[in-house]
C-alpha cells in the first residue's frame, strides 16, 4: 500500500510539475553529477538571486520527489497523507501563478539506475551542470559499475535544448565522456587543465585560517574570488560553474565573486569553525564518498598550525563491493595527513588498517562505535593550535562530534547539519 501511494503521489507531482513548466516555461539549470552537487547549485543560486527571479532545490531535494516539489515551490510531505493531500491541491494553481520564477536552479540525484532518465522526462534544462565524479562513486551500490553511474548522470546532458549550454569539469576525465552526448555548446571550468572559466594559485589565507582564495581566469581577465569560512579546492569547485552560469547569463565576473563572497556559507562542507580550547574544526560532516575525504583529508595536509591535525572519519556508505578498498585507501591518506586518527563506526575499522599499514603508530588511532563515543573521547584532548577535521555519511551523524567540539560563540543551529527536530531521534 505504501508503494503505491508513493507512486500516485509520484505520479501527480510530476503531471502538475508538467503543467507548471509548460504554462511559465522558466529558465532551468540542471545540477548533476557525483559530488558537489548541493554546494555547486547553492553557489549559482547566490550569483544569480540579485538579478533574477530565481527558485532553488531546497537542501538536497533532487530526487523524483524533490525536483517537481521544487518546480512546484513545495517542502516534502514525509511520511503524513494529509500534508501530501495539501500540496497536491495546491500544486494545481501553481500553473496559474503570475509571479513564478523566471529561472529555476534544480539538483538532481540518482540513487538507482533510471532515476535521471526518469526526471528528464519532465523537463529539458537550458544549462546542464556536471560537477565531479570520484574513481569510486558515491551510490555505486545499485549500479552495475561506475561506468553505469557516468551513464546515467549523462542522461541529463542529452536532454539539453539544442541552443543549450553544457558546463563541465576538464579537470575530470569522466566529464569528458559525456562531451558527445550533446551538440550544444560546451563551456569548461577546472583548476588544474585550461579551461573557459579556471580557478589558479588556489591558497588558504589567514592566521589563524579564515578561507580560502583564487585568481579567476576567463576571457583574458583575471578576477580575484574570497571564500570566506570554507578552505580547500571543494568550494572553489563549487563556485566555478556559478562563475560559469554567471558569464552566460552575462553577470560581471566582479559582481559574481562579490555574491560568492558574501552567500551564505554551506553547512558540514569544509566549513570552517572556532573549536573548543582554541581549536579550529573542519566541518565536512554532511556526508562522505571516497573522493571527497581524500579531498578533505589532503586539505588538512596542507594547513599549517602550531597544534595536531586530527582526522575523524565515519563510515562511508552505499559503496557495495569497493567498500573495503575505499575505506583502506582512505586509511593510507590519513596516515600522511594527520597526527591523530579517530574512526567511527564498524567500516572503519577498515580504515585503521589501512592507517596503521600507511606508518600511523598505533597509539594514535582509536575506534570509536558511534559518533557521539568519539565526541566524548575527543573533548578531553582538543587544545589550542589543533585542527580536527570531521567526515562522514550522513547516517554516521558525524556533526554531533562538531556540535560537542564547537566553541561557545557558535550557535549550532546557526551552523552545523542535521539540526531540525525531524533528525533528534534518528
Amino acid at each position: 500500500m505504501k508503494s503505491f501511494f508513493k507512486s500516485l503521489v509520484v505520479r501527480l507531482l510530476t503531471w502538475e510539475a508538467k503543467l507548471v513548466l509548460a504554462r511559465h516555461k522558466p529558465f532551468i539549470i540542471g545540477v548533476t553529477g557525483n559530488l558537489g552537487k548541493t554546494s555547486t547549485k547553492d553557489a549559482i543560486y547566490a550569483v544569480m538571486k540579485d538579478h533574477f527571479h530565481v527558485r532553488r532545490s531546497e537542501k538536497s531535494l533532487n530526487s523524483e520527489f524533490g525536483v517537481p516539489l521544487t518546480i512546484l515551490g513545495e517542502k516534502s510531505g514525509w511520511n503524513n497523507p494529509f500534508a501530501w493531500a495539501v500540496i497536491l491541491v495546491r500544486g494545481l494553481f501553481v500553473a496559474f501563478d503570475e509571479k513564478y520564477p523566471t529561472h529555476l536552479v534544480l539538483e538532481i540525484g540518482a540513487d538507482r539506475p533510471g532515476d535521471i532518465k526518469r526526471i528528464t522526462s519532465l523537463l529539458n534544462p537550458d544549462i546542464t551542470v556536471v560537477t565531479q565524479f570520484g574513481q569510486i562513486p558515491v551510490h555505486i551500490e545499485f549500479f552495475e559499475n561506475r561506468d553505469a553511474v557516468v551513464t546515467e548522470k549523462g542522461y541529463l546532458v542529452e536532454a539539453l535544448k539544442a541552443d543549450g549550454v553544457f558546463i563541465y569539469n576538464a579537470d575530470d576525465h569522466d566529464a569528458d565522456k559525456l562531451l558527445s552526448k550533446t551538440e550544444a555548446r560546451k563551456v569548461s571550468i577546472g583548476i588544474h587543465e585550461k579551461a573557459d572559466v579556471q580557478a589558479t594559485k588556489v591558497r588558504m589565507y589567514g592566521h589563524p585560517l579564515e578561507g580560502t582564495e583564487a585568481d579567476i581566469v576567463a576571457d583574458g581577465a583575471v578576477t580575484h574570488l574570497v571564500l570566506p569560512e570554507v578552505i580547500g579546492k571543494s568550494p572553489v569547485y563549487a563556485a566555478l560553474p556559478a562563475l560559469a552560469v554567471a558569464r552566460e547569463l552575462v553577470i560581471p565576473f566582479e559582481i559574481a565573486c562579490a555574491s560568492l563572497r558574501d552567500a551564505d556559507k554551506p553547512r558540514g562542507r569544509m566549513r570552517l569553525l572556532q573549536g573548543m580550547n582554541g581549536s579550529i574544526i573542519i566541518d565536512d560532516s554532511y556526508n562522505a564518498s571516497p573522493k571527497a575525504t581524500e579531498h578533505g583529508l589532503k586539505t588538512l595536509s596542507e594547513t599549517d598550525t602550531k597544534g595536531r591535525k586530527i582526522a575523524v572519519l565515519g563510515d562511508m556508505l552505499e559503496l557495495g563491493e569497493y567498500t573495503h578498498e575505499a575505506h583502506y585507501h582512505i586509511g593510507q591518506i590519513a596516515a600522511k595527513s594527520a597526527h591523530k586518527l579517530y574512526a567511527v563506526g564498524i567500516r572503519s575499522r577498515v580504515t585503521v588498517d589501512g592507517a596503521l599499514d600507511g606508518g600511523m603508530l598505533d597509539e594514535n588511532i582509536m575506534t570509536c562505535d558511534t559518533s557521539i563515543d568519539a565526541g566524548k573521547e575527543l573533548v578531553q584532548v582538543v587544545g589550542e593550535g589543533d585542527i580536527i577535521y570531521v567526515k562522514g555519511s550522513q547516517s554516521m551523524r558525524m556533526e554531533r562530534i562538531v556540535k560537542m567540539l564547537l566553541a561557545e560563540s557558535h550557535d549550532p543551529k546557526s551552523v552545523l547539519v542535521r539540526q531540525e527536530k525531524a533528525w533528534e531521534n534518528r
